[in-house]
């Protein structure tokens, strides 16, 4: 067995080996009733030669024969169990006449304990059977015969534990394959489930962003109450739309290409998420709702993998949602992003109102859905992300250590 497959192995060798000197595995029920066959065969043929080759009736094997039935009945339970029985009735056998039911019985303890033990009973059961061998070929009138016999038996002794090794190394690499396709399937369904928790929180991030820019155009529409308001209301409300169905079909696209999803659909107009383009974006709805924004951006945008401009996308898209949400015409929103050599920063203030810090935060009176996709998309990219006020009085959702890739 090459390294690999030792290593493979492994874990399901360690747990069997590890068990008591008495545990065994159980075995097929099918050749526990061809075992059972066999020694009563066996039994029944040595009674009957025996029977008939002499003047008296073989009360000795017949005492083996009933010692046997124990002995079958323990192997249904344990093999480690029948073991003492069987070299009780091997003992037996060394003072009355017929042989072949004594060897055979030897050599199916000698397989099954391979098959079926651990390394410590198996080596010390066939250590046993070799010193019963050795004893029965001394019972041998003619020592040529008896060291013949001994050597007969050692070999088919040998033979036997070869065999039932064979199938024990069988049993774990089925074992090992069946525990191996259980992790997969368990990491599997791990996986599907994180991927479902990243769909769910990239529609949050897009149904959220969209509506709520929607929302507040409507409301301060409303509370200018002037036809310029209102046209300008429905522009935005228009780009919003327009952007949140390009969003949808984004991701749309990534489930196709994914295949959670079949859809015959055109979803080729969706483009890459990328991190100077939503801040452009995100900056624009916040100043048409009065916020005044400044942006820093620093460091090469084009370093950043696909991956992580998409990450950083979502959740600055988050952070200004908030933004839009809480914050009031008139009010500053500071939106930073600095890309240093391996890591990624963003950070986004924004100024509140006394009345609305008298809360325990502008997310306060959400679900707190958005703080964890932000804290949890961080996380992912081995980065953290940390919201609270500032010594001036300004909340800020500061976003630090994310992989460049």
């Amino acid at each position: 067995m090459s390294s690999a497959d030792q290593q493979q192995v492994s874990p399901v060798v360690e747990t069997f080996e590890s068990g008591g000197f008495w545990s065994c595995r159980q075995l097929n029920k099918w050749l526990l009733i061809i075992v059972t066959l066999a020694v009563g065969i066996a039994l029944g043929a040595d009674v009957i030669y025996e029977s008939l080759t002499s003047a008296a009736f073989p009360w000795g094997l017949v005492l083996a024969g009933a010692l046997s039935v124990g002995c079958v009945i323990l192997l249904w339970v344990c093999v480690t169990y029948a073991v003492p029985a069987g070299l009780a009735i091997l003992a037996l056998s060394l003072f009355v006449d017929g042989i072949a039911y004594s060897i055979i019985l030897a050599l199916l303890l000698t397989a099954l304990t391979a098959l079926s033990s651990t390394k410590r009973f198996r080596r010390g059961a066939l250590a046993m059977m070799v010193v019963w061998g050795a004893a029965l070929g001394a019972t041998m009138p003619d020592p040529a015969t008896g060291t013949l016999l001994f050597l007969s038996i050692g070999v088919s002794l040998l033979a036997a534990y070869g065999i039932g090794s064979s199938f024990r190394q069988a049993t774990t690499a089925r074992l090992q394959s069946k525990q191996d396709l259980e992790q997969a399937e368990a990491n599997h369904r791990k996986s599907v489930a994180a991927e479902r928790k990243s769909i769910a929180r990239d529609l949050h991030d897009i149904v959220a962003h969209d509506i709520t820019i929607i929302a507040m155009q409507s409301r301060a529409a409303r509370m200018r109450d002037t036809e310029d308001s209102y046209r300008e209301a429905v522009s935005v409300i228009g780009d919003s739309s327009r952007a949140a169905l390009n969003d949808l079909r984004r991701m749309l696209a990534l489930l196709k290409d994914e295949d959670i999803v079949d859809d015959d659909a055109d979803t080729s107009s969706a483009s890459e998420l990328e991190v100077f383009r939503g801040c452009e974006a995100f900056a624009a709805r916040l100043e048409s709702l009065g916020i005044i924004v400044e942006k820093q951006i620093t460091g090469d945008l084009s370093s950043l993998s696909r991956s992580t401009s998409a990450a950083l996308y979502r959740m600055l898209q988050e952070c200004t949602t908030n933004v839009a949400k809480y914050a009031d015409e008139g009010d500053t929103c500071w939106i930073t992003i600095d890309i240093g050599i391996d890591q990624v920063s963003v950070e986004v203030t924004n100024t509140v109102r006394r009345a609305r810090r008298r809360g325990a935060g502008p997310w306060s009176g959400s679900s707190g859905a958005g703080l964890i996709g932000v804290r949890d998309r961080a996380q992912a990219f081995g980065g953290n992300a940390t919201y609270g006020y500032t010594r001036e009085g300004h909340w800020q959702v500061k976003i630090h250590g994310v992989k460049k890739s």
